[in-house]
């Protein structure tokens, strides 16, 4: 009678245990289930000799569930991720031993610690109906993540249906505690090898494309240093001579000039055009070109102090909005950006502003620079205008577009690659949507589609950015022949933007709150009606420097303090005037309709001012030499920004922590990295595709009076 109590007794602690697992790690429990299912495949085996290793407290089953993901804390405070461990998994039936001191540790490994099957990891995406969760309308907040170390005799079919029968059971805990539901929607089974990426034909295109440029690369740099030692011991074989003016040949001739500098013109006269070609792709060349910091007289150089530090700014925002798909604790994130100064990362989108103030600003004052619109035309030819017109939209879609191509198809391999072997995933699917709708891109019009269909979200302002160089090159172009037509078109633009960004405002009942600022990009923020006002403001601004002040405006001490008070305050109210967010919709709308042209104006004046000397301490700052290689860096880094983010996330196995030195450290180094990658493709793609644009426009196209139109990096 005793021996049956005391079996009774541990029998019924053993049940109290499973049913405890069962309730709490979902891997057991949909081992347990596999009898209820119908179809007995080769996995439902495996999974049943699992659950019942497990029982036997087997190391090798232990490890297995200890790999695998169960709800963590912080659910409440929006952590979704049950991620488990893949490199843990992988590890499991790794019979290497460590590289320790095995007599010194306390278990050593032994045949039962390994599985008796191979494994595999998959992972588990569902969507939960919880309310209790603190919600902050971000776009994978009701998916929860569920990483699984499973048999590799289970295919994703088996993992999706035993997992649905767990989950709708509601046999965990979690489930009946804060009284959620759970629908599973997909399933992957993540993969281990690359061979399957090196066989897709996106993949084979993009390496074909990559290795002939390094083909071409490596042949543009020998092929130039041969001839710049060829001319280097021409120099040194006038050295002992003299001409005939008595001057040493030599003083002639410097290391420096025998590299083409960047805003020379390309020898076009030269019968060896391949020669020419290969040249544009001298990496030693481009190297040196790169590194110059002396600019032209008449340059801006402020200009590459606030492209520099402008793209600072974007890397900041474009680092957190796009980790946000890998935060646990998205409501302390929204909470960090209630501070006070705080606001200059909230409000960060006026640095686009800033590019777009910069962009029209520098086309409107190279053409000033060669034209003036007020100048008497007898004769106006419009064909003429014409060729100029097409020749200045070329030019940029040339310079462009190449570099844009390779990020592209670069992103869509990451990307794929990536959904088929990260335990995390993202909301948005460069891998899907660039297959479908890559032409969007190429024609510089996918920010007029909804932000679901983007290939490369970030991307839109490409487009905007040259949607606005057309109408600024044709407003300029007709400034030549009726300026007045032009000045009224712009004026016209500007109130057109400030009543339409407003209107819609309104009539959304829009509020800039971190959430409705995600919510409602498509709305107003990617249109160009909407934020033409910036760009409409550089073009004026320029016009203003170039030919109504003609370089000179000397003020008094009085009205430059006044001036210096007075815009940096507008700029200031626009930055912190939303602090807290608690704002009337009128008022949102009226803020909204006029901040983004007032932002641009504030700009202006002190790109004005440290041009005219009235601003000598910060012109010095701005202008500073190293601002000047750094700032041909922002084309490509900004290109590159959001892929760098997307990789370090997706390469990791773990959710991200929002905090402040989480964010600081993890922003510097994001910065450096996508700095470092912006100059290898500039180097390697961008300088060359310039170079050849040159080539091509200057040798087939006849010659074109006009301005150079010098590429916006933004």
């Amino acid at each position: 009678m005793v021996k049956c109590v005391i079996f009774l007794t541990l029998f019924a602690g053993v049940r109290c245990v499973d049913e405890i697992l069962r309730a709490q790690q979902p891997l057991y429990g949909m081992a347990t289930m596999v009898d209820a299912l119908v179809n007995a495949t080769r996995c439902f085996k495996d999974l049943k000799q699992f659950a019942a290793a497990v029982e036997d407290r087997e190391v090798w089953a232990l490890k297995i569930l200890d790999a695998s993901g169960r709800p963590p804390s912080g659910f409440l405070y929006g952590n979704n991720f049950w991620l488990g461990s893949h490199s843990q998994c992988v590890d499991i039936a790794n019979t290497k031993p460590l590289e320790v001191r095995n007599d010194k540790i306390p278990r050593p490994r032994t045949p039962h610690d390994y599985p008796p099957f191979p494994l595999a990891f998959g992972s588990v995406s569902m969507v939960h109906n919880s309310t209790l969760q603190l919600h902050t309308r971000m776009p994978m907040e009701w998916t929860v993540h569920l990483g699984l170390c499973v048999p590799a005799s289970c295919s994703e079919e088996d993992i999706f249906d035993t997992s649905q029968a767990y989950f709708e059971g509601r046999y965990l805990e979690f489930q009946r505690v804060y009284e959620v539901n759970m629908n599973v929607t997909k399933v992957r089974r993540l993969k281990e090898d690359v061979f399957w990426l090196l066989r897709l034909p996106k993949t084979i295109v993009f390496m074909a494309l990559m290795g002939t440029i390094m083909v071409l690369t490596v042949a543009g740099t020998v092929y130039d240093v041969r001839e710049h030692n060829r001319e280097k011991n021409i120099v040194r074989g006038h050295n002992c001579g003299v001409s005939e003016n008595g001057k040493v040949l030599s003083q002639a001739f410097s290391s420096a000039e025998l590299v083409t500098s960047s805003t020379s013109t390309l020898n076009l006269n030269n019968q060896n055009v391949w020669g020419e070609i290969l040249k544009c792709f001298s990496y030693y060349t481009n190297v040196k070109r790169f590194t110059k910091t002396k600019v032209g007289s008449d340059s801006v150089p402020v200009i590459h102090g606030l492209r520099f530090l402008g793209m600072g700014w974007v890397i900041l925002v474009h680092t957190t909005f796009y980790q946000a798909d890998f935060v646990a604790n998205v409501p302390y994130a929204f909470r960090l950006t209630e501070n006070f100064m705080a606001q200059i990362f909230s409000n960060s989108t006026y640095a686009v502003d800033t590019y777009l103030f910069l962009s029209g600003f520098l086309l409107a004052y190279l053409f000033f620079k060669k034209t003036n619109p007020h100048a008497t035309h007898h004769h106006t030819d419009y064909a003429k205008k014409g060729r100029q017109f097409v020749m200045m939209l070329s030019n940029r879609f040339f310079r462009l577009t190449p570099t844009y191509v390779l990020v592209m198809m670069l992103c869509d391999v990451v990307h794929t690659y990536y959904s088929e072997t990260s335990t995390l995933t993202t909301s948005e699917k460069p891998e899907v949507l660039c297959d479908r709708f890559w032409w969007r891109n190429l024609l510089y019009i996918n920010n007029l589609y909804p932000r679901s269909e983007m290939c490369l979200s970030w991307s839109w302002y490409l487009s905007l950015d040259t949607q606005f160089f057309a109408i600024g090159a044709f407003l300029l172009l007709l400034s030549t022949v009726c300026f007045k037509a032009s000045a009224i078109i712009v004026v016209g633009l500007v109130l057109t933007n400030i009543v339409a960004t407003a209107y819609k405002s309104y009539s959304i009942g829009y509020i800039p709150t971190m959430d409705d600022q995600l919510q409602q990009l498509d709305a107003i923020y990617d249109l160009p009606w909407n934020r033409i006002g910036a760009y409409l403001v550089g073009i004026v601004g320029a016009y203003l420097l170039v030919i109504r002040l003609d370089g000179k405006f000397v003020l008094r001490e009085r009205t430059r303090l006044l001036l210096w008070t007075g815009f940096p305050l507008i700029n200031l109210w626009i930055l912190f005037t939303l602090y807290t967010r608690q704002v009337s919709v009128e008022f949102s709308a009226f803020y909204m309709g006029v901040s983004r042209t007032l932002w641009a104006v504030g700009i202006a004046w002190l790109v004005v001012a440290c041009s005219t000397r009235n601003a000598r301490l910060l012109e010095k700052v701005l202008s500073f030499k190293g601002f000047v290689p750094l700032s041909r860096l922002t084309y490509c880094s900004y290109l590159l920004n959001p892929l760098v983010v997307n990789m370090i996330s997706l390469g990791s196995e773990d959710r991200i922590y929002a905090s402040i030195p989480q964010f600081a450290i993890g922003s510097l180094g994001i910065t450096m990295i996508t700095f470092m990658m912006a100059f290898l493709f500039s180097m390697l793609f961008e300088s060359p595709f310039i170079l050849l644009t040159k080539l091509a426009l200057n040798r087939f196209t006849p010659k074109v009076e006009g301005p150079k139109e010098e590429t916006q990096r933004c």
